[in-house]
């Protein structure tokens, strides 16, 4: 296990960037939801373990899945999805 570490800090509204190098590893992504905890005088963070799943937002009743998956894994699936519709309706492929 590889151990990262950076200095982050928080801005006026209380915000706090998590560093692009831990983005990229953990491959958080917008949207994702992190889990805090205090541990003595720790901050402990962790990404969500599971989806919110069905909840009221504004008056509106929502379905949160989680967060979405990274930009390459759904060009590939869209690139499958469209190799076997050409396949079935007799297209030749184009790679």
């Amino acid at each position: 296990m590889v151990f990262m570490n950076a200095i982050a800090e928080i801005d006026k509204a209380g915000r706090v960037v998590v560093p692009k190098k831990f983005r990229d590893v953990l491959h958080l992504r917008p949207g994702t939801r992190l889990h805090l905890r205090q541990e003595g005088e720790t901050i402990v963070i962790q990404t969500e373990s599971k989806p919110r799943g069905l909840y009221m937002k504004k008056g509106t009743l929502v379905y949160d899945a989680g967060p979405v998956p990274p930009s390459d894994v759904v060009e590939w699936i869209a690139e499958d999805r469209e190799a076997r519709m050409n396949h079935l309706i007799g297209v030749e492929s184009k790679r």
